[in-house]
């Protein structure tokens, strides 16, 4: 074997193996989008944003008074959850404190079990009154599946096992 078969061959292997044992990469396939703007909801204006994603969703959710007047600090934010072809009962998650009370940013981190369509309920409990929204959000996978990442991939490995193959050629 040459010295560049005998560097080669080890970093392929050791590369394969680093391919084989790799730790999965969860990730979305986009940031959250807006779901509602500036909308009432009882005396509070609330926007949200979602990443809803099977396994775990996200919600951002801001709220104000009118006039953008920040919403007291012991405000209650509540998301309920319900996926829209019934296979679920309808489920509440509290929302915490996503930056200072005064910014009146909440993030709400909800389980689902399988894609569709969801309807989403957002309740708002606080010293200014109760408040209520709904909107309905679609539960994609969380990201492309091992299959979408092994195509992505061939050209990659094409291009590598052509550089093998020049590298190992005889001069």
């Amino acid at each position: 074997m040459t010295t560049v078969g005998a560097r080669v061959i080890p970093s392929l292997v050791a590369l394969g193996v680093w391919m084989l044992w790799a730790p999965t990469v969860w990730a979305h396939s986009g940031a959250p989008y807006p779901v509602l703007l500036e909308e009432l909801a009882g005396p509070y204006v609330v926007s949200v944003l979602a990443d809803p994603d099977v396994g775990t969703g996200t919600f951002l959710i801001s709220i104000a008074l009118p006039g953008g007047a920040a919403a007291p600090a012991d405000t209650e934010v509540w998301v309920w959850v319900r996926p829209e072809d019934g296979h679920a009962a309808e489920a509440g998650y509290a929302a915490g404190r996503g930056g200072p009370p005064a910014r009146g940013r909440f993030v709400a981190r909800v389980p689902f079990d399988a894609e569709g369509v969801w309807d989403v309920r957002l309740t708002l409990d606080g010293p200014a009154g109760l408040g209520e929204a709904t909107f309905q959000v679609r539960v994609t996978p969380p990201g492309p599946g091992w299959a979408t990442s092994l195509v992505c991939m061939v050209p990659f490995l094409l291009i590598g096992a052509l550089w093998v193959v020049s590298a190992l050629r005889p001069r």
